[in-house]
């Protein structure tokens, strides 16, 4: 599509006013809060779903959800091989990008008394769950399902409606095109005959995409006597956003459940010519229709929590029969964050700027540098036309194409070769995720230093789908210190999607250290009622490269130690200094009836020791580095081994009971065995979650944990928690929790017991 110099300057001013009302914004806010675990959500539309996936900065495993297929409230497990599973996770909330296919939705993450999150949806849905089309086990995708209900009421009389024909509306009126909202207690067919009147209207007006929203929307209610009719409409509003793909699919599916009738000819009819139309494209004769649409938009959230917990603590030293006592506050943090997405749309062009920072203030630090922790996660400009190119720029998430590090700031360039089938993928930029900084705090400012002391470049192919199920990529990166290489790797990703069948494969190797990186496959299979998932993963943890070397130099540390003078003493530190990682999993869940799901899963994992060496030592009066041969194993520069954890074993049993002991409450119940060299441990997890109503929710837990070390140190805790939700105004939502924590620990000389008292409260803002 040719393009006049008018269009050309609208199209390259965009994102300079976007990025100038999103700054604007940003200055208006609090400053944003800590989030780890939850990098972002996206939405990628399929011709029969919409995906969203939920993407995390570190490997997250999928062990099962609930409900099973289909509400408002879905409800996902996980477990975190990487960190620590005692650690509590910060509070993260993420928001729905609007969406012409799923409602609005948030996602809240932990979930309460547990490592998983939970995303709530404006209305029922019907859904499914899987780790498919992931990168490093970071990715999870819940999968919107757009099938429509097999036995649908008898046909309506048709109503034929004029291409040409424009809405009638009074003088001087402008006709609506957005769905109308669905009230309690509205009849279903009285609004679905007013979606599809606004449905056709918008379809006259050449407004196909508000025309695919409206009969989407008469879709996804219950079948009714507009059914028939939405499902061939919908193929047609397709065609006209020039989306022959998904309108192809919405006909074959009309034609499965409709096979009969003068709908049924046309449709085929339909089905013909866009296969003719498709051919003409592949062989140059033809070319998609371009989308007819221009849109401006901006969405995202904003919340602000704060934290407190007290604590009071009892030492009963059993030797000398004395007691001690403390009373402290031991939490006092205040979070906050901002994601704002602005897009504008022309035709086939696609414009985004995104930002996204957080913040956290913590009243008790005692430094300024941990005090009050400011964080751009996200600030990039990304540019795409459909099936053509796709453009990025910024400080941008990574976890793709080799670049193994959560975020960079660079640039990643995708040409599209064949349609829907070969992409060629350039990226470069620096890793932000790394600090040698011996006050080191996790994902600050410091890990972001504009510097060109260590950068990557690489290039990837994604091919695919072939034979609809099988796709993956290929892919080298280098990275480079100061002329040392740093990492220098090829890999590749291979993914099966098909049936209830979903499974991903990852290859990482190093050719400058010669060492496999990473190996690992994953994958779920559902069936009628019961989910499989198998976990197999083998990896250098960190992943190998010249700059772990550092971890073993005796002083400050810097990247500036790294030179090429020093490289082969930096290769042999990284290799000892780094170990290697194995983890396996087994899981099942159940439906044993409608509202109950029985499951359960196996873990092994091991992580290796390191082993004794000497460390790295810089000569005085220069920044050479060496290892020093007078060293010896206990001598202070010297790297102690590192001992392994052994073979940890952890046996899980759950059950999930929809409707119990309420109706619109869900009951988790969960217990673990935890067995290793290091100690034995048992948990049992009680958790009740009640819809009160589409404003409020009631969610109650207990924690019970007890373990035993090989000291026979023996342990003993109990965590009750409440937590209440209520959202107001469609887009705002107030939310507090607080409990209590009993923790008892005795030994053969000591015994301790702890009382602490914790809560936060806090309100988020979602727009779009």
């Amino acid at each position: 599509m040719k393009i006049g110099e008018t269009a050309w300057l609208r199209l390259a001013t965009r994102p300079f006013v976007l990025i100038g009302i999103l700054t604007l914004a940003a200055l208006g806010v609090p400053l944003p809060a800590a989030a780890q675990v939850l990098d972002r959500i996206e939405i990628v539309e399929t011709p029969t779903a919409a995906e969203i996936h939920i993407v995390f900065n570190t490997r997250a495993l999928y062990l099962r959800h609930t409900p099973s297929e289909k509400g408002d409230l879905v409800r996902l497990f996980l477990d975190f091989p990487d960190l620590d599973r005692s650690r509590r996770f910060a509070r993260e909330l993420a928001a729905s990008p609007p969406s012409d296919l799923v409602p609005k939705f948030s996602v809240t993450f932990p979930d309460q008394a547990t490592n998983g999150l939970s995303i709530k949806f404006e209305r029922p849905v019907r859904f499914r769950v899987s780790q498919r089309d992931i990168r490093s086990s970071s990715r999870i995708v819940i999968a919107v399902k757009l099938d429509k209900p097999a036995m649908p009421p008898p046909p309506p009389p048709e109503v034929r409606v004029p291409a040409s024909a424009k809405p009638p509306t009074a003088q001087g009126a402008v006709p609506s095109f957005d769905v109308p909202p669905f009230k309690p207690g509205m009849d279903i067919e009285t609004y679905a005959a007013e979606l599809m009147t606004r449905g056709r209207a918008a379809l006259a007006a050449e407004e196909a995409e508000k025309a695919v929203l409206l009969f989407n929307a008469a879709l996804n209610l219950p079948p009714n006597r507009q059914s028939r009719e939405a499902q061939e409409m919908i193929g047609l509003a397709r065609e006209s956003t020039g989306d022959i793909d998904k309108a192809r699919a919405e006909y074959e599916h009309y034609l499965k459940i409709y096979p009969e009738g003068d709908g049924a000819v046309r449709v085929r009819q339909r089905v013909a010519a866009l296969a003719d139309a498709k051919t003409a494209v592949a062989q140059g004769k033809g070319r998609k229709p371009a989308k007819k649409i221009e849109e401006t938009r901006v969405y995202g959230s904003l919340y602000q929590y704060y934290y407190g917990g007290f604590s009071q603590t009892t030492i009963t030293d059993k030797l000398s029969n004395t007691t001690t006592k403390f009373h402290n506050q031991d939490q006092s943090l205040l979070q906050s964050a901002f994601d704002i997405t602005g897009r504008y749309r022309k035709d086939e062009y696609d414009t985004k700027v995104v930002v996204r920072g957080t913040q956290t203030y913590d009243a008790l630090a005692t430094s300024d540098d941990r005090r009050n922790i400011s964080r751009l996660r996200a600030l990039y400009l990304e540019h795409s036309s459909q099936d053509s190119y796709f453009v990025r720029v910024g400080r941008q998430p990574g976890n793709t194409g080799g670049v193994l590090d959560f975020r960079f700031d660079g640039a990643w360039v995708r040409y599209t070769a064949v349609p829907q089938f070969l992409n060629l993928n350039l990226l470069a930029g620096q890793p932000r995720q790394f600090s040698l900084d011996s006050t080191y705090v996790p994902d600050d400012p410091r890990n972001f230093r504009a510097e060109l002391k260590r950068y990557f470049y690489g290039a990837n192919v994604d091919i695919g789908p072939l034979g609809t199920a099988w796709s993956g990529n290929a892919y080298y990166i280098n990275q480079m210190v100061n002329g040392v290489v740093d990492r220098r790797a090829v890999g590749s990703e291979v993914r099966y999607a098909s049936n209830g069948k979903n499974a991903f494969g990852l290859v990482d190797y190093d050719v400058s250290y010669k060492v496999l990186n990473v190996a690992m496959l994953n994958g779920t299979w559902v069936t009628e009622g019961t989910t499989y998932t198998l976990l197999a993963d083998h990896r250098r943890t960190p992943y190998l490269q010249t700059s772990n070397a550092l971890f073993g130099v005796a002083g400050a540390t810097s990247l500036d130690l790294i030179k090429q003078e020093n490289e082969d003493a930096l290769r042999t530190a990284a290799k000892q200094n780094t170990a290697t990682s194995d983890l396996f999993l087994a899981g099942v869940l159940h439906s044993v009836s409608k509202d109950w799901q029985l499951g359960g899963d196996v873990r092994y994992n091991r992580i290796s020791g390191t082993s004794a060496t000497n460390c790295l030592v810089i000569l005085p009066g220069t920044s050479t580095l060496f290892l020093n041969p007078n060293s010896i194993t206990d001598a202070p520069c010297s790297l102690q081994a590192f001992p392994g954890t052994g073979n940890i074993w952890t046996y899980t049993a759950q059950a999930i009971g929809a409707n119990f002991p309420f109706d619109n409450t869900t009951f988790v119940a969960n217990a673990s065995y935890i067995t290793s060299p290091a100690y034995r441990g048992q948990s049992l997890t009680l958790n009740s979650l009640a819809r009160l109503s589409p404003q409020w929710q009631f969610d109650t837990f207990v924690i019970l944990y007890h373990q035993k070390d090989s000291m026979d140190v023996e342990l003993y805790r109990v965590t009750p928690t409440v937590r209440i939700d209520y959202r107001f105004l469609n887009s705002w939502t107030l939310e507090g929790s607080g409990g209590v924590e009993k923790t008892l620990t005795d030994s053969a000389t000591q015994k301790d017991s702890t009382m602490r008292q914790f809560f936060f409260f806090g309100l988020r803002w979602d727009f779009s």
